[in-house]
């Protein structure tokens, strides 16, 4: 069994967990847990769009950020093709999980108002 089946598997595993806790939610709290799955995706796909250009924060020295500057600028034109590339999928992503964490935040919450009438 190779490396890559077994990283597979743990992802499918982590998945499926994900999948159920999510489910038990929705199952216990109806619509209002919709809503907050939705915040939750608007979160997260809201964190990965701002931290795209590498690691921010507070453990992040001058030193790593030069060093960061400095790897980007010595990229070859291929290699800064295949990076904008990769960006824009990146940000195609993000927008899409954006968008439904949107549509889940507000259905969730007005199917969740509405029955509450």
């Amino acid at each position: 069994m190779s490396g890559r089946s077994i990283l597979n598997a743990i992802a499918v595993g982590c998945w499926l967990f994900a999948s159920v806790v999510a489910f038990m939610i929705v199952a216990y709290t109806s619509f209002f847990g919709v809503g907050v799955i939705g915040l939750v995706i608007w979160f997260v796909s809201t964190r990965v769009d701002l931290e795209q250009d590498g690691a921010v924060g507070a453990g992040a020295s001058p030193g790593f950020l030069a060093q960061q500057v400095r790897t980007q600028a010595e990229m070859s034109r291929a290699e800064r093709a295949a990076r904008r590339g990769q960006r824009l999928l990146e940000a195609q992503s993000a927008r899409f999980f954006k968008y439904l964490g949107m549509v889940l935040t507000v259905g969730g919450f007005a199917g969740f108002w509405f029955f509450q009438l």
